[in-house]
């Protein structure tokens, strides 16, 4: 199964470039400096876009300019002009359920409380494969998830985050060149290596 989107969730801005909720950007931003691709503004989708040959197939990165509770409206207006179905979007986004340095790959599931993948659901369908990042668990159980998540990434985790990206772009090509068990289980054995 061959995909032509692979889109990342984040939030638009200086203020939040290092930011846990941006862990998606970081790695499309590092994907697309690896195969020598340059952004270009999409206002009429609302977007950042890249063309790139990656995987041997063309896709486009995507990364969303809404802020992340509004992914699915541009994400939604691409793939309509684009003609590309849902089932053929990749998503990456950050994942509190794992450590930072891991990556999960799955299709379907529930929101799991994240407001950018409820806004996909309800605009793209279910049908999307996820690239979950771990940015980690809030560090006290009284902390707001938000502040958690719109806080700076840790250097340490920032670190194996940048340390794993290579990785994650790996697992990406594998996804996008041999299907999703082909990449489930390159990112499975690379989890639990660490």
């Amino acid at each position: 199964m061959s995909f032509s989107v692979i889109a990342a969730l984040g939030n638009p801005g200086p203020e939040y470039i290092s930011t846990r909720h941006n862990a998606g950007w970081i790695l499309l931003d590092a994907l697309a400096q690896k195969v020598g691709a340059v952004w270009k503004e999409e206002k009429r989708f609302s977007v950042q876009v890249a063309k790139v040959t990656f995987g041997n197939a063309n896709v486009f990165l995507v990364k969303p300019q809404s802020f992340m509770n509004e992914s699915g409206p541009p994400l939604t207006k691409f793939l309509h002009f684009h003609q590309i179905p849902a089932s053929d979007i990749v998503v990456c986004y950050d994942d509190i359920a794992f450590e930072p340095g891991l990556m999960r790959l799955t299709q379907g599931g529930s929101d799991a409380g994240h407001n950018g993948i409820t806004s996909c659901m309800q605009h793209l369908s279910n049908d999307f494969i996820r690239a979950r990042l771990g940015i980690g668990p809030k560090k006290h159980p009284a902390q707001d998830l938000a502040d958690h998540v719109l806080g700076k990434i840790p250097d340490d985790d920032l670190a194996r985050l940048r340390q794993s990206l290579p990785d994650f772009i790996h697992g990406l090509e594998i996804l996008i060149s041999q299907g999703l068990p082909a990449a489930q289980n390159f990112t499975n054995r690379k989890n639990h290596s660490l």
